[in-house]
């Protein structure tokens, strides 16, 4: 599991943030090297710089510690609150950059968060996380189809498997990326238990053509194509939220 740190900003005690957000805050230059910082194991406040890398600046007197070390959670690396602007368990690992806006992730990295936000539906994702995990979902879904071809039915189940362990992580970049752009969760939510009431509606109206005579196949048929027109467009809008620049500084998500 991940080290869990603590910063100080403005003379209070953020976190806990793991290591990888510790690095992209002193990219952002929220933590520079005079930033004291602490972690369980450590007898009290030390500057960041003894514990991470930065360029040559020059010294200045370190501000003074928050009121005592940040008592632990319960939750080590992923638990509490990140730094400002997120304000829900778990935003730290990843959640929000200092400005309040997602961090821009690499291919590995995005795969790296993803997984290790298996079910994290809170926080935000920008566009680079969620594309690079959906191609990174597409490339698995590609060797699962050669798997399935070659080996037959032991392909097939290593390609349920495999479609089974991404399902939930890609729900929840999903949601996070909505997040990002200020938008509900239930954009997704609500589709899935939209199913519920539209599959009853379905059945009713196919019932009810059978009891009136109507020809099953032009009832079928006309279902099938209201449906395909929902479908058609709840996929568009998605693409197009999916592809929209995320809030640039903290919004009702983080």
């Amino acid at each position: 599991m991940a080290k869990a740190w603590h910063y100080a900003w403005a003379g209070k005690s953020e976190g806990p943030v793991d290591e990888l957000v510790i690095r992209d805050l002193i990219r952002a230059g929220r933590v520079k090297a005079d930033t004291l910082v602490w972690s369980g194991g450590m007898a009290n406040w030390e500057r960041a710089d003894r514990h991470f890398a930065f360029a040559p600046q020059p010294f200045a007197p370190a501000a003074p510690p928050p009121a005592g070390p940040p008592a632990m959670p319960g939750a080590a690396a992923f638990g509490g609150t990140g730094y400002p602007g997120a304000s829900y368990p778990g935003a730290g690992s990843y959640g929000t950059a200092a400005s309040g806006a997602a961090p821009a992730r690499s291919f590995p990295e995005a795969i790296k968060v993803c997984f290790q936000n298996y079910v994290t539906f809170r926080g935000r994702a920008s566009r680079s996380e969620y594309w690079w995990f959906f191609l990174f979902c597409l490339l698995l879904g590609f060797v699962g189809g050669f798997l399935e071809a070659v080996m037959g039915r032991d392909g097939a189940a290593l390609s349920g498997l495999v479609s089974l362990a991404t399902f939930l992580p890609s729900l929840s970049v999903t949601v996070r990326r909505l997040h990002d752009t200020d938008r509900s969760g239930w954009w997704v939510g609500g589709f899935y238990l939209a199913f519920i009431p539209v599959g009853l509606l379905i059945g009713l109206l196919a019932a009810a053509a059978q009891a009136n005579g109507s020809p099953p196949d032009a009832t079928a048929l006309g279902l099938f194509g209201i449906l395909f027109l929902l479908m058609m467009g709840y996929s568009i809008t998605m693409l197009v939220f999916m592809c929209s620049r995320g809030t640039p500084g903290p919004n009702r998500f983080g």
